[in-house]
């Protein structure tokens, strides 16, 4: 039953936030690692959605109780493994609103997975390749928004896209050359122009208007 699956994806969103929790208290880990921690373990945790959920409603209701917990949370000082940071981001709320919208693809073309699974692994792995190959190679730094930005993540970002499309095809999915190539180009541009975290809207958005494109199935 879905109810049982959302109790379970919730116990392991929660596990993830807790083992973030340990890191950055217990073991002092910086809070840009223990964010994304939580970054990429929440996007790989979606990615058992389409198994579990076949209504949308469901992913909402799941992604709406976590956002109502990280706000709650900043407004009472905890889950500072998330949310201690100087600079401004929204990244944190927004992303679950990405998930739903890539679920919402997912359902909108008719449960073709990759319409979920791309999406939400640029937004997983891409963004965070991104954000650790630009902070220790940034080849050229850029100011966009008054934040720090480098051509060594926007490169690091494409790179990763190609990779990554590349894994996909070997579990059956067909994906074109060209696609690939557009795709990770286009989407990096969306990673590199939006500021406060919103690339984890920019992001999904930009990859699925590009699947629309092209007519992925």
């Amino acid at each position: 039953m879905e109810i049982i699956a959302l109790i379970k994806l919730s116990a392991m969103f929660l596990g993830a936030f807790g083992i973030g929790e340990i890191m950055y208290h217990y073991f002092h880990v910086e809070v840009e690692i223990t964010r994304k921690w939580s970054h990429i373990s929440a996007g790989i945790i979606s990615l058992l959605f389409p198994y579990f959920f076949k209504d949308i409603q469901w992913v909402i209701l799941l992604c709406a109780l976590f956002a109502i917990i990280l706000a709650v949370s900043k407004k009472i000082n905890q889950l500072q493994s998330i949310h201690n940071v100087e600079r401004t981001t929204y990244g944190s709320y927004l992303f679950p609103l990405a998930v739903i919208i890539s679920f919402a693809a997912f359902q909108w073309k008719n449960h073709q997975c990759l319409y979920f699974y791309l999406p939400v692994l640029h937004l997983a792995i891409c963004d965070l390749c991104a954000a650790l190959v630009g902070k220790r190679f940034p080849i050229k730094k850029i100011k966009i928004y008054k934040e720090n930005k480098s051509w060594g993540g926007f490169l690091a970002f494409v790179i990763s896209s190609i990779l990554l499309q590349s894994i996909l095809l070997l579990f059956g999915f067909q994906i074109p050359m060209v696609f690939m190539v557009a795709c990770s180009i286009i989407a990096a541009f969306a990673e590199l122009l939006s500021p406060k975290g919103f690339d984890n809207i920019t992001i999904p958005l930009t990859v699925i208007l590009v699947m629309y494109l092209f007519q992925m199935s």
